[in-house]
């Protein structure tokens, strides 16, 4: 973790896998954390959840997302959007064009967010869905609830 100025240059940076894909930690401090990953084609995305212990933003840079914030209906996010799921509001993402999306991760604190991200990416095979009992208790272990 770094706490001073700091630039990433293309191919830089730490990487872990989410859902068979690398995510590449851009920035990371204590108050907060900025990814960039592919979300693949067809993605089905996690099940609705909360986070109790950190916020979470999705800016999405190319392709399209279709996201889930609070009880409203799914929205299309295309590339420009930008999405915030402060602490307890219920959430979700999905790929569900054949292209993938290429998108900014963001959390606050950082270190909560990744931690929850690097979990749950472990968990997560290529093009497959994970075991849901593992998945409930990663996300129990990180504070963060899954919702109907």
């Amino acid at each position: 973790m770094s706490v001073h100025g700091v630039v990433v240059r293309p191919g830089e940076g730490r990487t872990f896998a989410y859902a068979g894909q690398p995510m590449r930690v851009l920035a990371e401090t204590p108050g907060f954390a900025v990814v960039e990953m592919t979300v693949p084609p067809r993605f089905a995305g996690p099940v609705p959840h909360r986070h109790h212990g950190f916020d979470e933003g999705i800016h999405v840079l190319s392709g399209t997302l279709l996201l889930t914030y609070g009880t409203d209906d799914p929205v299309e996010a295309h590339a420009g959007s930008f999405c915030l799921a402060p602490r307890g509001v219920r959430h979700t993402f999905a790929n569900p064009t054949d292209e993938p999306a290429q998108v900014l991760g963001l959390w606050s604190p950082g270190p909560a967010g990744l931690a929850f991200m690097a979990d749950v990416g472990a968990l997560i095979p290529p093009g497959g869905a994970p075991d849901p009992a593992a998945m409930a208790a990663v996300y129990a272990a990180h504070d963060s609830d899954l919702l109907p």
